[in-house]
């Protein structure tokens, strides 16, 4: 999986990305005669869209994920105090401009969904559809704000030294996190998915990152405002909401607002609803979000790729197999009733 460089108003960033094409798992560029899907991952979860990468249907696309600064494989300068949506969303249109990407299909979940609303904002140009799962393009709730901050303090007292960790703190903070995006219901492939996440946490948001977790993660979505009406009305693009209703952080309430904010801007939008899902809704729920992406994509774009002939893997299969999936053993769920964050509505 590659690298590229750029250089952008707020340092320099080494992006670390993936490409996936109907012939290869992990390839160095796209195929120009295919739509491209750019996806732009949820918080501290590269890896997100694993079920997305695997299916056949969307593999007849080219697959494009990068990941963001302090995520990941990506390395770069630290993030400087004020660094918000704005300057991620030209940190990310640097990315595109790097790898000379065409017009694009945005897919976002979570922390990706104000970046990529920003660039398709300033930027109508570059997107053709925009795909939004558990959008968080409002102002932040107040509770929800409580529970980052419960990560937060769990996480950064973990790293009271350079040269001290305590696990059962860190587990505590990751963990938790974990259980919003999965509501409090820890399938074998989330449990797989945040067993390869933890240790580029810890990589990124040790002793010496504390700084850099309190602007990615506390300041980023605490601080963050709801995109007026105007700023709305240049979006060019359909979009299209997927709520789950198992979220245990936001009420379906949440998305419905930002949908009606967006059809009172004049957008096309429309809202599919998950009944049951966490607010992780694509990893779990794959089977009924992807067929609405996939046609929702074909919708909006002239040209119409065969579908893939041979057999494709996600490019994180080995990983994830390595952190504990068994896709072909039991998925039940493992809750740990240690720990547990609370979201109330």
């Amino acid at each position: 999986m590659p690298f590229v460089q750029v250089k952008t108003n707020t340092g320099k960033i080494k992006y670390h990305y993936t490409i996936s094409t109907p012939e290869l798992d992990s390839a160095e560029k796209i195929n120009p005669d295919l739509p491209v899907v750019l996806c732009f991952h949820s918080l501290a979860f590269p890896h997100v869209f694993h079920s997305q990468f695997a299916d056949p249907m969307l593999r007849k696309f080219n697959l494009v994920v990068f990941n963001f600064r302090t995520h990941g494989e990506t390395e770069g300068d630290d993030l400087p105090e004020g660094y918000g949506i704005k300057e991620a969303a030209e940190d990310a249109l640097a990315f595109m401009d790097a790898l000379h990407l065409p017009a694009c299909h945005f897919v976002a979940i979570d922390y990706g969904s104000p970046v990529a609303l920003q660039i398709a904002i300033a930027h109508p140009d570059r997107v053709l559809s925009f795909f939004i799962i558990s959008q968080i393009c409002l102002k932040e709730p107040p509770d929800v704000c409580e529970g980052h901050r419960q990560v937060y303090e769990s996480w950064t007292s973990a790293f009271p030294a350079p040269d001290q960790f305590d696990i059962e703190l860190g587990m505590e903070g990751g963990y938790g996190f974990s259980q919003f995006m999965f509501s409090n219901k820890m399938t074998n492939l989330a449990q797989a998915l945040f067993n390869a996440t933890f240790p580029l946490c810890q990589k990124h948001w040790g002793y010496y990152g504390k700084k850099n977790f309190r602007i990615a993660t506390l300041d980023f979505l605490c601080n963050r405002q709801a995109q007026s009406k105007a700023a709305l009305s240049r979006l060019r693009c359909p979009i299209k909401l997927v709520y789950g209703t198992d979220d245990v952080a936001y009420t379906q309430d949440y998305s419905e607002e930002f949908l009606q904010d967006l059809e009172d801007a004049g957008v096309e939008a429309s809202l599919f609803v998950v009944p049951g899902a966490p607010h992780f809704v694509g990893v779990d729920y794959a089977s009924q979000v992807n067929p609405v992406l996939h046609d929702f994509i074909m919708q909006n774009d002239d040209r119409k790729p065969p579908p893939v002939s041979g057999h494709v893997l996600s490019p994180w299969d080995a990983l994830l197999r390595q952190n504990g999936w068994t896709p072909d053993g039991s998925n039940d769920s493992d809750e740990d009733d240690d720990f547990v964050i609370t979201y109330p509505h």
